[in-house]
């Protein structure tokens, strides 16, 4: 009995084997580019928004805080095709209920209690000196226009400098890029928050280089 199931189970993989396909191929593509760009933010990179006294917090409504601003510069050592793309180390903690997706978190309090959150945006932007158009893109296959002020820079969104029109944008090589970060945090309201007990501000985001 057991020859005759050792058997049949042979037989059903040959059988199955005259429909697949022998063999698949496997590419790794890529380039090694001959530039290389160094990205820095001014402060070290920290936002120091101080102690904030729970009786300067809101009640029914949230709190925003005035906005702080920290240079982020890309030098590169030549020109290059790049864009910076943000990624949030707090992801899933932001407090906006409004547009939870597009701000980024302050972290978590207690366990699952979230403090708050904040937005980021571009002012300023200069690409080697001369002020240029900012766009964005999800993954780099469709570019979208982002402009200066206004234009919130969603978390794992890259931006670039344009060097399309404004309906057909597309990235264009840059050797030294400046801007304005715009850091625009909002507190919960306050009865979200635990009492008694200091409250820490926990928010953490990444800016990479992304050869195009």
């Amino acid at each position: 009995m057991k020859n005759s199931i050792f058997t049949a189970a042979l037989l059903l993989a040959g059988v199955s084997n005259a429909w697949a396909a022998s063999s698949v191929d496997l590419s790794v593509t890529g380039a090694i580019t001959p530039a290389a760009c160094t990205p820095a933010l001014s402060a070290g990179g920290v936002v120091d928004l101080g102690k904030i006294s729970v009786s300067d917090l809101n009640s029914g409504r949230d709190t925003p805080l005035p906005p702080q601003s920290l240079a982020l510069t890309v030098n590169c050592t030549a020109a290059t095709l790049f864009a910076v793309k943000a990624s949030d180390n707090r992801s899933g903690s932001s407090g906006d209920w409004g547009a939870g997706l597009s701000s980024f978190g302050l972290g978590l309090v207690d366990g699952d209690k979230k403090v708050g959150w904040y937005l980021l945006k571009m002012s300023n932007s200069l690409a080697d000196g001369v002020s240029q158009p900012v766009i964005e893109s999800m993954v780099g296959d469709v570019w979208l226009n982002a402009p200066d002020d206004t234009q919130i820079w969603q978390p794992d969104w890259m931006r670039a400098f344009n060097a399309g029109s404004d309906t057909s944008p597309a990235p264009m090589p840059v050797q030294n890029m400046t801007t304005d970060l715009v850091v625009q945090t909002t507190i919960v309201r306050k009865e979200q928050l635990p009492t008694g007990q200091e409250v820490p501000l926990d928010g953490s985001a990444t800016l990479d280089i992304v050869y195009l």
